[in-house]
């Protein structure tokens, strides 16, 4: 199983995730030979030019990066202030 968090304006392709403090939201995609985190954003309608950064366990990773059973991915959309 792979967690996928969502943050900021990525959060309503998912569902509110209760286990975690911060009431991030996302959802949970069975693993699978090949998946990239391409895939996974294409299956949760994701348009990928919205993903800016993406974590995978802790670590900085891309939209082709593969992902595997355990995996916790983070996505997070481009974000600006001032």
């Amino acid at each position: 199983m792979i967690e996928v968090r969502l943050y900021a304006n990525l959060a309503p392709a998912g569902r509110p995730l209760p286990h975690l403090a911060n009431g991030a939201a996302g959802f949970e995609i069975e693993a699978r030979s090949g998946l990239t985190v391409k895939d996974l954003v294409a299956e949760a309608a994701i348009p990928a030019a919205d993903v800016a950064v993406v974590l995978i366990n802790h670590g900085r990773g891309s939209l082709d990066s593969p992902l595997g059973d355990g995996d916790r991915l983070g996505l997070f959309p481009a974000v600006s202030g001032g």
